[in-house]
């Protein structure tokens, strides 16, 4: 299987409420096959579709939400998959 690696901007763990955040899976070819996916508390395994906007290879929430709190990572139709990605969402202090 190749690998993937998720990249993440801006590059953080941390972010506000409303916050933009976007996610791309990258390899040594192409970003083709690969398929976004996150497990939250709200929902296992989602793909792009379910809860951001697909933007050519990456995938963009506009507005971040509490609920985006959760693991992301890429997975090809091959079974391979990425390293994993942990963001948390908070409230503005």
């Amino acid at each position: 299987f190749s690998t993937a690696v998720v990249t993440l901007s801006p590059s953080s763990s941390q972010f506000f409420r409303r916050d933009f955040v976007s996610f791309s899976c990258e390899d040594d070819h192409s970003s083709a096959g690969w398929t976004l996916r996150r497990n939250t508390s709200t929902g296992t395994r989602k793909e792009c579709e379910d809860w951001g906007q697909q933007v050519a290879s990456s995938c963009v929430i506009d507005t971040a939400v509490l609920m985006d709190s959760g693991v992301y990572w890429c997975e090809s139709t091959e079974g391979g998959a990425s390293n994993y990605v942990s963001i948390t969402v908070t409230g503005k202090s």
